[in-house]
């Protein structure tokens, strides 16, 4: 059976532009229904396109960000110019989509970013070195900004050159009446924030809310989530085919060896958004002590691409967006970056926290130092592991010989006194305490027999949730500071004593 056999799926792009993706679709087995809800028209002024045209050898590289760029840039050479214009030394393209329109026009061999993003695209160019080159992008009339600001930075004398304008599709309203009265609609598909606030502004909120949102990349995900609207599959690659393969894996089946794949890849990509931020990203304060980075938001986003493009119908929770919560037997518990205040001061303590429960029960997990390049992984029954080698806790069973890692809640100014007296003891009884700023480390730790024992107020369920499971799967035990394991989600972190087991009830009457 075909992965969509039987489903509606409405497209929101012009059916001209989206022939391609319609034509996946329906090799999946779909029913293909179209509502446009833009259009696409010449820009209300040309001038700066009509200059660059005229002294194209004047550029080094030209960036072509979309198949609607390339269309407008042609149609207006060819009225322009009366000749295939020249083509620059460089040129790039966002994608394959566009680099296959630019060859159609005898413009062929466009670089292409790895991911098929602004971000990624500027990223890619800025190592190609840009100090002192004349660029050009052809581009929408109101396009974001990211990208000539980040080449601007880079040293490149950019000219952006509105070729063409988007608006709303004055059918779309008819369109989307029209989709609402049929029978059913199951998916929804978005190719650009525009089409999402088109379907919106032609009445469409009704119908998502009972059908599938399926966005091609992150920034339309991002205008479907700022609408209120979570999006059932984001495209990990940003094409038609990645959106119609996406939609095709909603109901793919999970298997251990998947789960912990794609759990793994998680992991390593949230840290290489860490690594890339690494001593650049701006910060801000949720708290009088409770930090927020851009790299929150990159690791977090690429986390959840990864996972909700293998698996769009499980749930999750994070620490920096609004949980999904959805009928599937798998949530995954995400920080993607425990330690802000060590990396907001370039203190390499930090790390990318992951668990994966089935049924309410701790599953998969794994932490991921990628300063010291250290993946601690555990799944139930099979034990934990760091980098691919079995581990497990200490053996020390006197707390007087223990090693101790603890850490101070938010509220710590508030309420300095009462914590400093559990450290007091601890220091008193212990042969040392130390403090990283971690939980998700002092967890997995924990685990590894590096420390002894962990304890800590007021932790979130993203702090313990991978810690946990890693602390179990290697021979220890976690519970509140009366000896009970946690029964809730809400629970998770409250109170936490992390042990090798064999100091638990030592720590257990000094917490008491």
């Amino acid at each position: 059976m075909k992965a969509l056999q039987g489903a509606t799926v409405l497209v929101t792009r012009p059916r001209r532009q989206a022939a391609g993706l319609a034509g996946l679709l329906r090799r999946s087995g779909a029913r293909v229904r179209f509502a446009p809800t833009v259009r696409t028209a010449p820009a209300k002024s040309r001038a700066a396109l009509d200059r660059a045209l005229r002294d194209l050898d004047g550029f080094d590289i030209a960036v072509f960000t979309s198949v609607n760029g390339v269309a407008a840039f042609f149609s207006r050479a060819r009225k322009l110019l009366r000749k295939k214009p020249p083509r620059p030394r460089g040129l790039w393209a966002i994608g394959p989509a566009t680099a296959a329109a630019l060859a159609r026009h005898g413009w062929d061999g466009s670089r292409i970013p790895p991911a098929f993003t602004g971000e990624a695209l500027a990223e890619a160019m800025e190592r190609e070195g840009l100090r002192g080159r004349s660029v050009l992008i052809p581009r929408a009339a109101a396009g974001r900004d990211l990208l000539p600001l980040a080449l601007r930075r880079a040293g490149a004398r950019v000219v952006v050159a509105p070729a063409y304008s988007v608006a709303p599709d004055p059918a779309a309203r008819r369109a989307v009446r029209d989709a609402a009265a049929a029978p059913r609609v199951d998916w929804i598909t978005f190719t650009s924030p525009s089409t999402v606030e088109g379907f919106l502004e032609a009445g469409g909120e009704g119908l998502l809310r009972r059908a599938k949102a399926a966005a091609i990349g992150p920034v339309t995900a991002e205008a479907l989530r700022r609408r209120g609207i979570e999006p059932a599959v984001t495209a990990a690659r940003h094409t038609a085919e990645g959106l119609a393969r996406a939609m095709s894996r909603w109901a793919a089946p999970e298997t251990p060896d998947s789960l912990q794949a794609t759990l793994l890849d998680a992991l390593h990509e949230g840290g290489a958004m860490l690594r890339k931020y690494w001593g650049k990203a701006r910060w801000g304060y949720k708290g009088r002590a409770n930090l927020i980075t851009e790299a929150d938001h990159a690791s977090e986003a690429r986390i959840l691409d990864v996972i909700l493009g293998r698996y769009p119908r499980h749930g999750f929770i994070t620490e920096e967006r609004s949980p999904r919560r959805v009928d599937s037997d798998y949530v995954w518990t995400i920080d993607p970056l425990d330690g802000t205040t060590n990396y907001a001061h370039r203190n390499p303590v930090c790390c990318v926290s992951i668990g994966l429960s089935k049924k309410g029960r701790p599953f998969a997990a794994g932490v991921y130092d990628p300063f010291r390049d250290e993946t601690f992984l555990a799944r139930r029954g099979c034990g934990a592991f760091l980098n691919g080698e079995p581990i497990r806790v200490s053996e020390v069973r006197d707390l007087r010989e223990s090693l101790l890692l603890t850490g101070f809640a938010y509220d710590r100014a508030e309420r300095s006194r009462f914590y400093l007296e559990y450290y007091r003891r601890f220091m008193e009884l212990s042969h040392d305490v130390r403090r990283s700023g971690s939980a998700a480390l002092d967890l997995a730790w924990t685990a590894a027999g590096m420390v002894d024992g962990f304890w800590e107020f007021k932790l979130s369920p993203w702090d313990v949730a991978a810690g946990w499971l890693l602390v179990t799967e290697a021979g220890g035990r976690v519970t509140d500071f009366s000896g009970r394991e946690w029964s809730r989600h809400a629970d998770m972190g409250a109170q936490t004593l992390a042990t090798n087991g064999k100091l638990h009830g030592q720590m257990l009457r000094v917490l008491a």
